[in-house]
């Protein structure tokens, strides 16, 4: 999960690992390029407005270089429906608007990659 709202952060991170998810974090997109250069991730859940490298960047750049992950873009910013159109133009695979139900984000993940402790097909690590 990328995003630079701590607190958002947190409360997903729970939500998915009570779900039976293992979730890693990033505050930035220069910290999650370097998690992805490490590991496949199967889906990455993507802060649009953020410090340093906004996520709109991170999917273009991610889709340009065939990232397989898949995407999920959120945003809670004043122009969300603005943003979230972008990301989906530019490749996420999802979007979802920070002021939704929690609950509509975790279907969201399931629709995207499966139940938490389904098996699943090991990918390498992408790098840029």
């Amino acid at each position: 999960m990328v995003d630079d709202d701590q607190d958002y952060r947190v409360l997903i991170r729970h939500q998915l690992e009570a779900l039976g998810y293992q979730v890693l974090e990033s505050a930035d997109g220069y910290s999650a390029f370097a998690i992805l250069g490490q590991q496949y991730i199967p889906l990455i859940i993507l802060d649009i407005v953020m410090p340093h490298i906004e996520g709109l960047e991170i999917i273009r750049r991610l889709r340009r270089k065939a990232c397989p992950s898949k995407i999920l873009a959120v945003s809670g910013a004043g122009k969300a429906d603005e943003y979230l159109k972008i990301a989906g133009l530019l490749g996420a695979d999802k979007t979802f608007e920070k002021t939704g139900p929690v609950s509509d984000l975790l279907a969201a993940v399931q629709g995207l990659i499966g139940r938490a402790n389904a098996p699943r097909e090991e990918m390498p690590a992408w790098s840029e």
